[in-house]
């Protein structure tokens, strides 16, 4: 990745990885040409190659991108969300995906997906430095649940032991608990997976539907 310091180059730099994620996820990469991102950005071949050696330079660059724009405005959505100053963390859980589901609509994913899963998708099997790299945004994904639900199990743990204690139940009558980790990685499975429904059949409504259902899966996974 080539050094950037004029306040011009890092607009062009910004134009060409914003022209090349929208095409990515329109087409895909292998679909997608550089000359295409070149006549979408706006800019001459020389420009494109002082900002980035090819392709593949520009895809990482695109996933980078993607990741930090994507954790920014997820963050900024769940701020905007009211949530009960004793909320408890099963609420704080389901603001973060509450946060998630706006963000998708916001960017209008539905129209041409998300550029992590289609990359996945592409590139998985045939590239293994963005196979990688792409299950580091996926972890990247999950991890952002974690502490959430490290929270919600913790005090489902504390309730479920209060429970034994009145009822005098046996300690493994319960459900074992989840994996939170585990978990977090089904939470973004779910997730990935209903903005390709909601792509293929041509339905909005599947994203809040889908995401209602998550969020009961939860409550009845998560709760004693």
């Amino acid at each position: 990745m080539r050094h950037i310091q004029q306040p011009r180059a890092l607009v062009t730099r910004e134009k060409i990885i914003r022209a090349a994620g929208g095409l990515f996820a329109l087409k895909g990469y292998h679909n997608t040409t550089l000359e295409e991102v070149r006549r979408s950005a706006e800019v001459s071949t020389g420009a494109f190659f002082h900002h980035f050696a090819g392709k593949e330079d520009l895809g990482f660059a695109v996933l980078k991108r993607h990741m930090e724009k994507r954790r920014q405005e997820i963050d900024r959505l769940e701020q905007e969300i009211p949530l009960a100053a004793l909320a408890d963390p099963l609420a704080r859980l389901f603001r973060r995906l509450d946060a998630v589901e706006r963000m998708i609509a916001n960017r209008k994913l539905l129209a041409g997906g998300c550029v992590i899963g289609n990359l996945s998708a592409s590139l998985s099997d045939t590239h293994e430095a963005f196979r990688k790299r792409l299950a580091e945004c996926f972890e990247e994904m999950a991890l952002e649940f974690q502490p959430y639900l490290e929270q919600v199990l913790q005090q489902s743990a504390q309730e479920r032991l209060q429970l034994n204690m009145n009822a005098r139940a046996r300690v493994d009558s319960f459900p074992a608990r989840p994996d939170a980790a585990e978990l977090a990685r089904h939470m973004v499975a779910v997730i990935q997976g209903t903005i390709l429904l909601a792509r293929t059949y041509r339905d909005p409504h599947l994203l809040s539907a889908n995401f209602e259902n998550l969020k009961q899966h939860l409550k009845h996974s998560l709760q004693p």
